[in-house]
């Protein structure tokens, strides 16, 4: 791919994010895309193939980005030591329920999920994007295990499992703010950590 040909791909990516994050999946319009990248609609049709095309691509890239964004900094505390972890820091970059800037991602990432119940192709790239999500929160896991020693029977995966769900599920605290914050949630996510993890 040429620059010009990965400048025009970047384009129609952002757009087609910020007419996702304006008008939702379903009102994804390829024409509004192509205005807003200021490319053809042919040329959308020649990048992604089409409307679910696109759809996977950058919704399923998003959601990889965005998560391993969060764990990038969670490695890199476990990479600076290899005896005593800073186990206040970790807790502190783990999904929360009053985090509101993962408010947007947790939603969109449901809406996505939603959306794919009727589109395959993007149903298909949101579960490869999960397991990836999924095995990386693994390894990241048995890294922590590694470090601190923990010697839990419940495996890492499982773990991996669970602190995805919650991340998920704070759509609820979402709805219902007065349910569950940070402060009824952080004693439970310490003991977890500090069972099965650290």
């Amino acid at each position: 791919m040429t620059l010009i040909e990965a400048d025009s791909v970047a384009r129609i990516r952002a757009s087609a994010l910020a007419e996702i994050r304006k008008n939702g999946i379903l009102g994804l319009r390829l024409a509004d895309v192509a205005a807003g990248a200021d490319v053809s609609v042919a040329l959308v049709y020649k990048y992604f193939g089409d409307r679910d095309g696109l759809l996977s691509g950058v919704l399923g890239d998003l959601i990889v980005l965005q998560f391993e964004e969060e764990l990038v900094a969670i490695q890199k505390l476990l990479s600076a030591t290899t005896t005593n972890v800073d186990f206040d820091a970790i807790v502190r970059l783990m999904p929360k329920p009053d985090d509101s800037w993962r408010k947007e991602r947790r939603w969109l990432r449901l809406e996505a999920k939603a959306a794919g119940r009727e589109i395959p192709e993007l149903a298909e790239r949101i579960g490869r994007a999960m397991a990836e999500v999924e095995d990386a929160t693994t390894r990241l896991i048995e890294k922590a295990r590694a470090v601190s020693g923990n010697s839990s029977t419940v495996p890492a995966r499982t773990i991996a499992w669970a602190i995805i769900a919650f991340s998920d599920g704070f759509t609820n605290s979402d709805m219902m703010p007065t349910q569950l914050g940070d402060e009824q949630y952080l004693p439970f996510l310490a003991d977890m950590l500090k069972r099965y993890v650290f």
